[in-house]
């Protein structure tokens, strides 16, 4: 039912660490599936034969080399909807996340019985910070041990739906395929605002006279360390530009004011009046 996507990139033998940390917590779920899109450290073969050493199901795709988030998290999507049909819901997962078993099953059971494109876990960081409703303060003590970041996790849960975005993040495939996903041919930075590009297309989707937003459901939390990987990387304000740009050719200074309604911004308010009174 759901299929799991993954951009791949590793820097050094920590973030395989962590890598190790993120598959071994999914593979407790049965009949987990993912397809990873390879973007460095190893090679296709290579990292065939590491996931080898995991229970679940995996395709590989990329070659290892960075290409982005948005042509990765594309052709991701583009593989699934050709040759994955029995799927009907696709999450992206991250290699610094650390799942409790069974966590996309409350998600999944929204998302059947509410129109809703798309639905997230809340988190927590390594930093303490619970997301989406106290982010920016510490609000509690990580564990080390990754079966105790998983209890605790486990011990946030509770039947309460608030407003918010975060990665982890599930859809459901009709409504992604509807909105075409992350068009590549605008966002040819390899990082930024790919999520604000894919969360437009659904406010639009929606309706905009729905004021659509994007939801958690806290009865599934994940601890996702926000460990920023892509931010080390060369030229990555550039990476950023060139994807703003490429989101302003999308929808227009109209675009930015739905992006400062949703994620109740003032950045995007300002994008928009200055190109609407410059």
């Amino acid at each position: 039912m759901l299929v799991h996507t993954l951009t791949f990139l590793l820097r050094d033998e920590n973030d395989l660490k962590m890598a190790d940390k993120c598959f071994n917590s999914l593979q407790q779920t049965k009949d987990t599936c993912i397809v990873v899109y390879n973007q460095g450290y190893m090679t296709n073969s290579e990292l065939s034969e590491y996931l080898c050493d995991y229970r679940f199901t995996f395709h590989i795709l990329g070659c290892g080399e960075n290409e982005g988030i948005p042509v990765a998290r594309q052709r991701c999507m583009k593989y699934i909807w050709e040759n994955l049909p029995q799927y009907k819901f696709v999450s992206e997962i991250h290699v610094d996340m650390i799942f409790p078993a069974n966590w996309h099953v409350p998600l999944i059971k929204y998302l059947e019985t509410h129109d809703e494109p798309m639905i997230c876990p809340g988190i927590i960081t390594q930093f303490g910070e619970i997301h989406p409703w106290k982010k920016g303060t510490k609000s509690i003590d990580i564990p080390l041990e990754p079966e105790e970041i998983i209890s605790l996790c486990q011990s946030l849960r509770e039947e309460k739906l608030c407003e918010g975005f975060v990665h982890p993040v599930i859809h459901k495939i009709e409504a992604l395929k509807k909105v075409g996903g992350y068009d590549t041919r605008l966002l040819k930075g390899k990082q930024g605002y790919e999520d604000d590009s894919l969360l437009l297309g659904y406010r639009y989707y929606m309706g905009t006279r729905t004021g659509w937003k994007p939801k958690c459901y806290l009865a599934s939390y994940v601890y996702h360390a926000s460990m920023a990987q892509r931010t080390t990387l060369q030229n990555i304000t550039e990476e950023f530009m060139i994807n703003l740009n490429g989101l302003f050719k999308q929808y227009g200074s109209y675009g930015f004011l739905q992006l400062a309604e949703i994620h109740g911004s003032k950045d995007f308010l300002h994008l928009a009046k200055s190109v609407l009174e410059p």
